[in-house]
């Protein structure tokens, strides 16, 4: 802590030292022709250094205080150093380890994201495979119920021509290439 008091004290010393020297001239010149002028000329020299020693004295007294307040000051901080110090050692400890322990959170959900990231893209990579077969087999099943439904129609084109055709007897002869394209009587299932 700067203390400008000091620097006030030398000022005023400095003013007394230069007044004395003057007072001692004029000392001198008094001391060769003692009259009424240069007796009040001694006395204002004499309460003029008067009140350079008071103005010493408090400047002393002022140094004491301030050297004592500096003690204080000093004494103060001393203690609070001693009080907050450890504290804020274990305060800045405590900190470290939960931004170390935060930090460490942070990259072990940051992996765990990465590998449920991971897992994330596979399993919609197989969703999009799974679903591009539950594609094909959705158009095969329409294929086969296509063929299905072509199937019935042809069995049933296949039974009303069966009924077209005229029984046959097990004892009759089969008939020959002549009378495959000979016309057939209509019945009243043609119509």
């Amino acid at each position: 802590m700067t203390v400008l008091f000091p620097v006030l004290i030398r000022r005023a010393a400095a003013e007394a030292e230069r007044r004395l020297r003057a007072g001692a001239g004029l000392l001198a010149a008094i001391a060769g022709e003692p009259d009424r002028t240069d007796r009040d000329a001694l006395r204002r020299l004499l309460a003029q250094e008067a009140r350079i020693d008071r103005l010493e004295r408090r400047a002393d007294e002022h140094d004491r205080e301030l050297r004592a307040l500096r003690a204080d000051l000093d004494s103060l901080i001393a203690q609070l150093n001693e009080r907050l110090l450890p504290r804020l050692d274990e305060r800045i400890h405590e900190a470290e380890r939960d931004l170390t322990t935060l930090a460490t959170g942070l990259v072990r959900t940051g992996r765990e994201t990465a590998a449920q990231r991971s897992g994330l893209e596979t399993v919609e990579n197989r969703l999009s495979e799974l679903r591009g077969k539950l594609t094909r087999m959705e158009q095969r099943a329409g294929l086969w119920r296509d063929l299905q439904a072509n199937i019935a129609r042809m069995g049933d084109d296949i039974d009303s021509l069966r009924s077209r055709l005229p029984a046959r007897h097990p004892s009759a002869p089969p008939a020959g290439p002549a009378a495959i394209g000979d016309p057939q009587p209509l019945t009243g299932t043609d119509a």
